[in-house]
């Protein structure tokens, strides 16, 4: 994971998804549950650590974001499940290819943004429906 330049001693892995209806509203259609890894090899500098982690389609096109958020604690490895959706969208969920995780942290901290306060962090958006992510 990492902050603006700098990299935390944190890795999170998706071990395995799935599409289909979630348990507690099965009316609402398709969700999208993904399984993750996270393993930390240090202290993290912040005691909260929140990623994005999205569905897409073929094409690397976003269906659907939600957060993953891995805590400062004494574990090392945690594992951990997240649901993506079910939400109303122009797209079904069930055309997801794969589902990523991207590094960037997305809590700003206290200071973010000011350079004179902290060190000018600026998180970025979490991606919404439609958007391309890049594949280099």
């Amino acid at each position: 994971m990492v902050r603006g330049n700098r990299v935390y001693p944190l890795t999170i892995k998706v071990t395995d998804w799935q599409v289909g209806p979630h348990p507690q509203v099965p009316e609402r259609g398709n969700g999208v549950h993904v399984n993750f890894r996270s393993t930390a090899t240090g202290d993290l500098p912040e005691v909260v650590v929140e990623v994005a982690l999205c569905a897409v389609d073929a094409a690397n096109v976003v269906l659907l974001c939600s957060t993953v958020v891995a805590r400062q604690e004494d574990r090392r490895i945690e594992d951990g499940d997240r649901w993506i959706g079910p939400a109303e969208l122009p797209r079904s969920l069930s055309e997801t290819a794969r589902v990523v995780l991207l590094p960037d942290q997305l809590r700003p901290g206290l200071n973010a943004g000011d350079p004179k306060d902290g060190d000018g962090y600026v998180p970025p958006g979490l991606p919404s429906p439609g958007d391309r992510l890049r594949t280099a």
